[in-house]
């Protein structure tokens, strides 16, 4: 027989004992009629009997599952009948007539009055005073306790009671409440009025954690756990940090490992005030009905929402983790876990197994670029397909998809940047030039440097990539970080400092994190264009906004030294920035004004082109391009920027004539430009922008 069919049948003796003693103890009063159904009314001596068969059974091996219930919540002997009353009411029509014959009940419904009189009928005879004076003996006892909130019928919602206005509490109808009767039958399930704020989440094992010092990790806080388990009602986990797939892995370890189900709920969306308590409740009455834990996640920190999670912690019990961005000064904590992916050479040794043999150095780009656990890795890989592909095509796929399926992390955090713009397009000095390809370099072999040479352990901070990009607007510092990001095929994400910045003491600092957690997260580039008006200098301290606001600078330092992916910062003006700043970026990329080599090199890469004929060389997309005198062009002193402008407004001025695109009409898109940004136009500096005399422009192939 399956242990399960043994906890049946203990179940099935409980309630036909429960039935043979209502049977012999609901008598009504001497000339009250009995209900037609009912057999003749049993002695006391029967009813003694029964009541023996019925302790036994409580008393059975296996327990059945109300006597296990009611020893968790520490009832007494009088609450214990009253739920088993209530419990067969809930089960049996025939107890709900027995109940109707007895001047207690209330509409067929047990009432603590009928509870109270069944124990007077038991431990008084027939002999002993009237049922009134015994009642009050037996209400003067310990019995009246077990109408109190503070105790388990009240206090776990066991029994709803149905108290008429102006009624006695006694005489309320009782209701045993459904999700106990579930429970008492053997129909596990969480209370249906927590479903919409707890989820269950899918479980985990130690399996699942491949990563030697996650293993390692988790092993402690097991026996941490083990050690602290005895002497707490409630264990409390924190789980501190921004990286929510790896702690939420841990609890499901953690939880897996002790025989509990995790199920999680998130702060913002629980309910204030006494509906919160009422969550607390039914949650903590689960606790003890299964094996459940809790995640709670903690989300924002508002003041509001720190009083709720303040309220929240203080009435749950069982095993809670706190999924949390930094720990909560709690004296009652039992462990503060802090949780990690794997190291990057283990999650190198993992891309190597999931991807096909001779994928040669994409395993270290993934793991050097990506912050994954095993699950990730394993869900990423087999999202590709690849029986016709070669082993590199694989990987460039798996990196694609890994960067698809981080997008959502920043996605209402910063803007995504798409742009069609290569590393060779960006026009500057070979000095300037040979920099943007050592961040390029360095962010590609970060792993085998940091890990493979050793580095990592000689340098626990600093390991990302900083570059400030600095010069003129318009001189290509936001696109080159938009070439960078091309070389590196990964996204650049432009922080919005509209989005980020706040009025709220200590909320800036809040949102730099979720961006640069996220982008870790992510593996993107993150960009801050107009870093000066976020990064400036720290000032000498007048007010608490000047204290505050130096308090911003300082978190940013100390989070942008510890950012382990690549982050650009673009400025007009260098001398603003903080020079303490200044002092932990790796690379400082000035962006002088273009000469005539590079504004020539600009204008001939600034129109459209398109792939020509076979062996044909690629051709421009706007008829009269290839007339364009480059150098003329060149001459005058035009940043990048500008020039990309007044190519495109004359291209519409082409586009609103003949379709052609002349040196006349770049000369008035240029005059315009220029007045856009008050500069005059003077013009013996365009004095060679025209189309030679007598030469007609000439067709582009179709």
């Amino acid at each position: 027989m399956t242990a399960t069919a043994v906890q049946e049948r203990a179940d099935d003796r409980l309630m036909e004992t429960t039935m043979t003693w209502l049977r012999a103890v609901l008598v009504p009063p001497a000339g009250t009629a009995e209900p037609a159904s009912r057999p003749p009314s049993s002695d006391h001596e029967s009813a003694r009997q029964a009541r023996r068969r019925l302790e036994e059974a409580l008393a059975a091996d296996p327990a059945p599952r109300f006597t296990r219930l009611c020893d968790s919540l520490g009832m007494g002997a009088f609450e214990r009948d009253v739920a088993l009353l209530c419990l067969a009411h809930a089960l049996s029509t025939e107890v709900a007539r027995l109940c109707a014959a007895m001047p207690e009940s209330r509409g067929g419904a047990p009432t603590f009055a009928l509870a109270m009189a069944l124990a007077v009928d038991e431990e008084f005879d027939a002999a002993a005073p009237d049922r009134q004076a015994g009642m009050t003996r037996v209400c003067a006892a310990a019995e009246w306790n077990a109408l109190s909130p503070d105790r388990p019928l009240r206090h776990w919602r066991l029994l709803e009671v149905c108290q008429p206005p102006g009624s006695a509490l006694i005489s309320g109808a009782l209701r045993m409440d459904e999700r106990v009767v579930n429970h008492l039958r053997g129909l596990d399930h969480l209370d249906d009025r927590l479903l919409p704020l707890v989820v269950p989440v899918p479980p985990d094992h130690l399996d699942t954690l491949a990563s030697a010092t996650q293993r390692a990790r988790l092993v402690g806080a097991l026996e941490r756990l083990d050690h602290v388990s005895r002497r707490r009602q409630r264990l409390l986990v924190q789980l501190p940090g921004g990286d929510p797939t790896t702690k939420r892995l841990m609890a499901q370890c953690i939880s897996g490992a002790v025989g509990r189900r995790l199920h999680r709920v998130s702060l913002p969306q629980l309910p204030p005030g006494a509906d919160l308590s009422a969550v607390v409740d039914l949650w903590n009455r689960e606790v003890h009905l299964q094996d459940v834990a809790l995640l709670v996640d903690a989300g924002s920190t508002a003041p509001d929402a720190t009083q709720t999670l303040a309220r929240l912690l203080d009435g749950l019990t069982g095993l809670v983790f706190l999924d949390v961005q930094d720990a909560v000064p709690r004296v009652d904590t039992a462990l503060v876990l802090d949780v990690a992916r794997p190291e990057a050479a283990e999650q190198r040794s993992m891309w190597g197994q999931v991807l096909p043999d001779g994928a040669g150095e994409w395993p270290a780009r993934l793991a050097g670029q990506f912050d994954l656990n095993l699950g990730e890795i394993v869900e990423t890989a087999a999202s590709v397909g690849g029986d016709e592909l070669s082993p590199g095509e694989v990987a460039a796929r798996t990196w694609d998809a890994q960067r698809a399926r981080a997008r959502p992390r920043l996605e209402g955090l910063a803007q995504r940047v798409t742009a069609d713009t290569r590393l060779d397009d960006v026009q500057l000095p070979d000095r300037e030039r040979g920099l943007l390809r050592q961040i390029a370099d360095q962010t590609r072999y970060r792993v085998r440097v940091y890990d493979e040479y050793g580095f990592r352990g000689k340098l626990p901070r600093g390991l990302g990539i900083t570059a400030l990009f600095s010069g003129e607007s318009g001189t290509g510092k936001t696109m080159a970080a938009e070439g960078l990001a091309d070389e590196l095929r990964l996204d650049l994400y432009r922080v919005d400092l509209a989005s980020v910045v706040s009025k709220y003491i200590g909320e800036t600092e809040k949102n730099l994190r979720q961006v640069f957690d996220a982008a870790e997260q992510s593996g993107a580039v993150l960009l801050f264009d107009e870093a000066d008006a976020l990064f400036g200098r720290r000032s000498e301290v007048q007010d608490s906004h000047d204290r505050y606001a130096n308090i911003e600078v300082s978190y940013l330092l100390q989070r942008m030294e510890a950012y382990r992916g690549l982050a650009i910062l673009t400025t007009n003006m260098r001398s603003a920035l903080d020079p303490a700043f200044l002092r932990r970026l790796r690379f400082v990329v000035p962006f002088p004004f273009p000469g005539p080599d590079e504004r020539e090199r600009i204008w001939r890469g600034v129109f459209p082109t398109e792939p020509g004929g076979a062996g044909e060389p690629r051709r421009y997309r706007i008829a009269g391009v290839h007339r364009i005198d480059t150098a003329a062009l060149a001459r005058p002193g035009l940043t990048g920027g500008q020039i990309r402008n007044i190519a495109l407004d004359a291209a519409f001025l082409a586009a609103a004539g003949d379709g052609v695109l002349t040196m006349e009409l770049l000369r008035a898109a240029a005059r315009e430009e220029l007045r856009k940004g008050g500069r005059p136009f003077v013009g013996a500096d365009f004095a060679a922008w025209v189309t030679p005399d007598g030469a007609a422009p000439a067709e582009v192939p179709s």
